[in-house]
C-alpha cells in the first residue's frame, strides 16, 4: 500500500523535463503588495513570457496597467535559468497615460495608451525592472493534474535568485493553471 502511495505522489508531481509545459496559463486574481493582479504566462519551448495585470479594485474588474518580463529559459530537472530579453509596462487607459506622462515615469513623457514601453533596467517609481540578460535563478514545480498547474519560485529572506548559489528553493502557493 505505501509503495502504490508513493508512486500516485511521484506522478502528481512530475518532473518538468519529461512532460511538455508549452501552453498558456493563468494565475487568477492575487495581491502581490499593493496590487491587484491577474498573471498570464506564456510558454512556448524556451521563451517565457509573464503578463501581470494590474487592476484598480481587489476583485480584479478594472484594469488600468500592464507589465510584461520576456524570458529566455533553461530548465534542468526543477531549476531553471531565466534569462531577461525584454521588460515592458502598457498603459490601459488615457488616465493612466496622462498620470505616467505628468511624473515622467521611468525616464519617460511620451506614454501612449495601449502601447507597450520598454522599460528594461529602468528605474520606475521605486521599482528598478530587472536588465536585458539579467539571469534570475530559480526553480518549478509543475503538478500533473487537469489542468496542469505550475508553481513558480518564489524569493526568502536568503535566497533572492541573483546567483546559482542563491537559487529559490521555494514556490508560490497559488499556481499558474493551463488554460483550456
Amino acid at each position: 500500500m505505501i509503495k502504490i502511495i508513493l508512486l500516485l505522489s511521484q506522478m502528481v508531481f512530475a518532473a518538468p523535463s519529461i512532460q511538455s509545459v508549452d501552453g498558456d496559463y493563468t494565475k487568477s486574481c492575487h495581491l502581490m503588495e499593493d496590487d491587484s493582479l491577474i498573471t498570464h504566462l506564456k510558454i512556448q519551448d524556451a521563451r517565457w513570457t509573464f503578463t501581470h495585470v494590474a487592476y484598480e479594485d481587489e476583485r480584479c474588474t478594472k484594469a488600468y496597467l500592464v507589465y510584461e518580463l520576456q524570458y529566455k529559459v533553461k530548465t534542468v530537472d526543477r531549476n531553471i535559468d531565466m534569462t531577461l530579453v525584454q521588460a515592458s509596462y502598457t498603459s490601459l487607459t488615457n488616465t493612466v497615460t496622462e498620470s505616467l506622462n505628468m511624473i515622467n515615469w521611468c525616464g519617460f513623457s511620451d506614454w501612449k495608451t495601449n502601447e507597450a514601453k520598454v522599460v528594461s533596467g529602468r528605474v520606475c517609481d521605486e521599482y528598478k525592472a530587472p536588465e536585458e540578460g539579467e539571469i534570475l535563478y530559480s526553480t518549478y514545480q509543475v503538478k500533473a493534474l487537469e489542468p496542469l498547474q505550475i508553481f513558480m519560485g518564489t524569493a526568502s529572506s536568503e535566497l533572492d535568485g541573483k546567483t546559482p548559489n542563491s537559487r529559490y528553493q521555494l514556490t508560490e502557493r497559488q499556481a499558474y493553471i493551463k488554460n483550456k
